[in-house]
Parts: structure tokens; sequence; C-alpha cells
């Protein structure tokens, strides 16, 4: 959730400035200063020229601190950070909103599929398991709307990154242990669906 703050591991771009961009997108104004910035017209290059012209307090200040003064005030809300959002809006990306589909499929989806494995009792080291191969494929799958990191540049193997096939050696990984604890014929424990509801005991005799 932070970098969804910070603007940090921005998600793809579905729609250029000025493009219809669909509701569930999300747009940073971070994107300006990092290495993901998106390609404007010559017009929209123009237009943020001259609201960082406008904003500075001196012809030698630089740009990226005037920008940067630009962020802090949209942050902050109020009369004058909703200006400048109105202005910068139109001159920014609209991207996947990477950070929270992480965080939905690596904390939520996560946590109900071990819970949704746990309600049975299993072998000690299934849930381990199971959190290899899951977190594995979440990772995967959200990798897919998110950018690489800027300072890593490595040629895509059959259209995954780096980062990805960790992902899915640690997927594979998880099967094979999956695998071994179901031969290794381990008595099953645990199992939330099989716990018995405590019977209150009597009452001692006078």
């Amino acid at each position: 959730m932070a970098n969804f703050v910070n603007g940090e591991l921005l998600g793809r771009i579905v729609a250029r400035p000025g493009e219809p961009a669909p509701w569930w997108s999300v747009r940073f104004p971070q994107e300006v200063l990092s290495q993901h910035d998106c390609q404007r017209t010559e017009a929209q290059s123009r237009a943020l020229d001259l609201l960082i012209f406008r904003e500075a307090r001196g012809p030698d200040e630089p740009w990226d601190l005037v920008y940067e003064r630009i962020v802090a005030n949209i942050q902050a809300g109020g009369a004058e950070g909703r200006r400048l959002a109105g202005e910068l809006t139109p001159l920014l990306s609209a991207r996947y909103p990477s950070q929270l589909l992480q965080a939905a499929a690596e904390g939520i989806v996560l946590a109900a599929v071990l819970w949704i494995v746990w309600a049975r009792p299993r072998v000690p080291g299934v849930i381990g398991a199971w959190f290899l191969i899951a977190y594995g494929l979440m990772r995967v799958l959200t990798e897919l709307v998110r950018l690489p990191d800027a300072n890593v540049v490595m040629p895509r193997v059959m259209g995954l990154s780096r980062g990805q096939w960790f992902s899915v050696l640690m997927g594979l990984i998880g099967v094979v242990l999956l695998v071994w604890l179901r031969r290794s014929g381990a008595e099953r424990v645990g199992g939330w669906r099989s716990r018995k509801p405590a019977v209150p005991s009597a009452p001692a005799p006078d």
C-alpha cells in the first residue's frame, strides 16, 4: 500500500494522456520524474513546461524541484492542491492499479486459499507447500500488469521477467513438496472444520 501512496512500482499504461481511460485506472504524478514516464504530444509537453514555469520561484530553480513541490501540494490537498491536480491530470497517463492488485492477491486472496486448504486435516507442511504454489502464481499474474524495476534491464524469456521466473520456481518447489508430503504417509493434523465444539464439563459434586 505504501507503494501506491508514494506512486512507486507503477503499473502498465492503459491510456495515454488525453485518451479515454477505464474507471478503475489510476494516475500518478510521480511518473513524470520516474524512468517509466509516458510519451506526450508536443502540445502536452509544452503545457507541462508552462505549468512548471508558472510554479517556479525563480528562473534558476531546477525543474525537478519545482515539480516535486507541485506533487507535494497536490498530496496536501486544499484549494491549491485541487487546482494543480486539475491542470496536471490531463498530462498524466492512466495505469493499472498494480499495487492494489498485488496487495489484494498476496494478502486477501492468498489468505483465503490457505484458509480453505486448512479446513481439513493436513499432513504437516502442506500449508507451506500451498503457500509457495499460491504465492508464486499470484506474483506471476500480478507482474503482468506491473512495469519491471527501472534499474533491472534484462531480456524476457518466453515473455516473463526475471521476477516472474523466480515466482515460477517458487511454485514448482511447492508442487514438488506437496507431492512428496502426500506420499510420505505422515499423520494428518489440524483442520478447522474437524474441530469438535468443546463440551462443558459437569459440575463437581458437593
